[in-house]
């Protein structure tokens, strides 16, 4: 165990500063200016067009439908409605490829706040009703798209979030145990979590997003480091996998690699959410997660 604990602590540590190592990089070349010719790592060519970075204030609404497999009751949860807001910073590039194709990339990063209740509508009284706070950060939030006129842009998004929310149960004393015990757990504290978010952005006139998205979010009933860690590696190694596929794909036809960007990584973080629902830290024997699956739309502000 000890060995295993080394060993990941190794390889997160060397893909912490990779991943700094290649963002200080990118940023010192793409900074250089309007029209330059920049490369990266040796690896890809293409003509920065345009480069703005906003700060920005996001809005969101939707609803949220939480599961939780280790209940042995039968009620479902009634859907809960919410309202978020996020404060970050938003960064647009357009770039030209080799072959003189035009591409845009946007980057998001920031801090979000969020309260859930399914006491917003008139539901089924027999089903369980709940409420959440939830509050975390952003991070690998960027998309492929393409720019519609001079300061019109529609990409294809995918990010991940680190969060910590508190789930409490309307009438949590009608519930005997284990259900009873199992619902505290995420009543008592802020519990740790993580999801991804992959969605449809508009942007207009370089001033606001109108964004669509699917969001699958699971939450901890208590945090193993290691096992997450774990878990967490296998997640990353396939994303970086899967970034190479992109990046050959934009090689190779820039066109349809927005698109094939949207749905790959969207698929891939699916399937991995898809097997966390019984184990939080797949493949790992832990315990189930509270899990949540969300549809959001709303719109961003740049400043």
């Amino acid at each position: 165990m000890k060995q295993l604990k080394f060993f990941l602590t190794v390889l997160l540590i060397a893909f912490v500063f990779s991943s700094l190592f290649a963002q200080e990089n990118s940023d010192e070349d793409t900074l250089k200016g309007k029209g330059i010719k920049v490369t990266i790592f040796n690896k890809r060519t293409y003509r920065l067009l345009k480069h703005m970075k906003h700060p920005s204030v996001s809005i969101y609404s939707g609803f949220n439908n939480p599961t939780y497999s280790a209940l042995s009751s039968t009620k479902d949860f009634n859907t809960q409605n919410f309202a978020s807001i996020s404060l970050g910073y938003t960064e647009i590039e357009t770039h030209q490829s080799k072959t003189g194709t035009e591409y845009s990339i946007i980057e998001n990063d920031g801090l979000f706040l969020e309260n859930y209740s399914s006491k917003w509508k008139i539901q089924n009284n027999t089903n369980i009703d709940a409420k959440m706070w939830r509050f975390g950060i952003r991070f690998g939030d960027e998309g492929y798209g393409y720019r519609i006129g001079k300061n019109n842009y529609l990409f294809f998004t995918h990010s991940n979030t680190l969060n910590w929310s508190k789930f409490d149960v309307e009438n949590l004393s009608s519930f005997v145990p284990p259900d009873s015990h199992l619902f505290n757990v995420f009543a008592s504290q802020f519990r740790f979590g993580t999801s991804f978010n992959s969605g449809i952005s508009l942007v207009l006139l370089n001033t606001l997003s109108l964004d669509l998205l699917y969001e699958r979010s699971i939450i901890f009933p208590g945090h193993k480091f290691w096992y997450w860690a774990g878990s967490s590696l296998i997640e990353g190694v396939s994303m970086l996998l899967l970034n190479e596929f992109i990046e050959s794909i934009l090689k190779s036809n820039t066109a349809v690699a927005p698109v094939a960007y949207g749905i790959l990584k969207g698929a891939l973080s699916f399937g991995i959410y898809e097997l966390r629902k019984d184990k939080m830290n797949w493949p790992f024997k832990t315990s189930p997660p509270l899990f949540n699956e969300t549809f959001k739309f709303g719109i961003k502000f740049l400043l």
